[in-house]
C-alpha cells in the first residue's frame, strides 16, 4: 500500500512572503548587497535567520529574488522602455517611469 502527503512537510510559514521579499528589496535598495547585513535583513523582515534560509535560500539567492521582484514590480518601466522602436521612445519612457515611481 502507497500513501502519499499532497503538500509541504512541516509546519506552515508563520509569515507573509511576499511581504517579507517586499521588505528586504527595501534593505538592498537603501543598504546596498554589501551594507545588507544578515542581522538588519531578518530584523526588517520580521523573521530569524533560519526562516530566512528556509524561505528564500541564502543571501545571494535572497538578493536575485528582491532583484526579480524590483523589476517586476516599481523597476518594471525599465524593460518596457527598452522595447520602445527609437531612442526619443526609451528616453520618455524611462524619465516618465522614473517620474512615476519616485513621487508615488
Amino acid at each position: 500500500m502507497e500513501t502519499r502527503q499532497s503538500g509541504p512537510i512541516g509546519r506552515p510559514r508563520g509569515f507573509d512572503a511576499d511581504e517579507a521579499l517586499e521588505r528586504a528589496m527595501l534593505v538592498f535598495w537603501e543598504h546596498g548587497y554589501e551594507g545588507a547585513s544578515l542581522a538588519t535583513l531578518t530584523e526588517a523582515m520580521g523573521i530569524s535567520a533560519k526562516s530566512m534560509y528556509a524561505a528564500f535560500g541564502n543571501k545571494e539567492q535572497l538578493f536575485r529574488k528582491a532583484l526579480e521582484r524590483y523589476t517586476e514590480g516599481p523597476g518594471a518601466y525599465l524593460t518596457r522602455a527598452l522595447a520602445e522602436p527609437t531612442a526619443l521612445g526609451v528616453a520618455t519612457a524611462i524619465l516618465s517611469g522614473t517620474v512615476r515611481t519616485t513621487t508615488r
